[in-house]
């Protein structure tokens, strides 16, 4: 039998939920179950803590390009004093899906979203006005490899007026039942089922579950900057690595950006020595992430004409 998890901290079998979820945040009670080797009522009431205490958020992730927002950089904040003032100020802003106040050269990473490359050197002028911030680097990303909360690829997928109404659901709720979504927009069940199902295939939405680094579930997380040389290109291979939740190819800086999240620092050494020893790495830098400050993927989705 399978002892109790401890309140306020996730356990192996917690961990593996939330792996499987981040797959696939639309999987059924049933086959996680299977997949774990639990009863189906003791994975739903284990999903339903992760859920309650916030330590996971199964969410729709849209395309960018649907929201009309398809340029992203990565941008690091070097401050002078507190960084989490700053940290705050650029959570504040709308084109920012992402911030964190770090430990390393830098005090604060941004990750910016917006319509083009124009918005994106706007958004950087209005960062480098912020109070507190003394200078930042910049890394466009050119091509997503891998995300555990959003869609990767080319949008395949052209939604209309009843497909963004699902969206906007499910950007609130990535569980929400067919039942629900097709009584949110008017359909049949089976109806708002085919539709979800075209826009998953079409890569014009992701669902996942985002972890919440709440600073009890005792998981450490590593932002880590790629300088590619001469060789073969290892960038397929890094995207597959268990360990990483994200990871761009980019200009600037870097070569590539990745996230990697672990329950010990012990994996996160154990995968930057990996990351050295690849063919075609020239350069590993790391940054330990502290204090997520905003974490949201969400946007305002168009409205249709009239």
């Amino acid at each position: 039998m399978t002892a109790p998890w401890t309140d306020g901290v996730l356990d192996e079998l917690d961990d593996a939920l939330v792996r499987l979820l981040e797959d696939d945040g639309r999987q059924s009670h049933r086959d996680l179950a299977a997949a774990v080797g639990l009863s189906r009522s003791a994975v739903a009431a284990r999903v339903q803590r992760l859920l309650g205490e916030g330590h996971i958020a199964v969410r729709g992730v849209v395309h960018p390009a649907v929201l009309g927002r398809a340029s992203l950089a990565h941008v690091s904040l070097r401050v002078r004093g507190p960084a989490l003032p700053v940290a705050e100020a650029a959570a504040a802003r709308p084109d920012t899906a992402f911030v964190s106040v770090v430990a390393g050269h830098h005090s604060v990473v941004v990750e910016l979203r917006a319509a083009d490359p124009g918005a994106i050197d706007r958004a950087l002028a209005g960062l480098r006005a912020t109070p507190g911030v003394d200078g930042l680097d910049t890394v466009l990303y050119t091509e997503v490899l891998r995300d555990v909360a959003g869609p990767v690829g080319e949008l395949t997928a052209a939604p209309d007026a009843v497909d963004l109404a699902l969206l906007r659901v499910l950007q609130g709720d990535g569980r929400a039942s067919y039942v629900a979504l097709g009584e949110a927009v008017g359909l049949s069940a089976p109806g708002a089922r085919r539709r979800v199902l075209r826009l998953l295939e079409g890569r014009a939405v992701r669902v996942g579950a985002v972890l919440r680094h709440s600073g009890r579930d005792l998981r450490s997380a590593l932002g880590i900057g790629l300088c590619l040389g001469p060789g073969p290109d290892p960038l397929p291979e890094v995207a597959t690595l268990p360990q990483l939740t994200f990871a761009a190819r980019s200009v600037g800086r870097y070569d590539a950006v990745l996230t990697a999240n672990a329950t010990t620092t012990g994996q996160l050494a154990g995968l930057l020595d990996t990351l050295r020893a690849l063919p075609g790495v020239r350069e590993v830098e790391s940054w330990a992430h502290l204090e997520f400050v905003k974490e949201t993927y969400a946007a305002a989705l168009p409205q249709p004409p009239g």
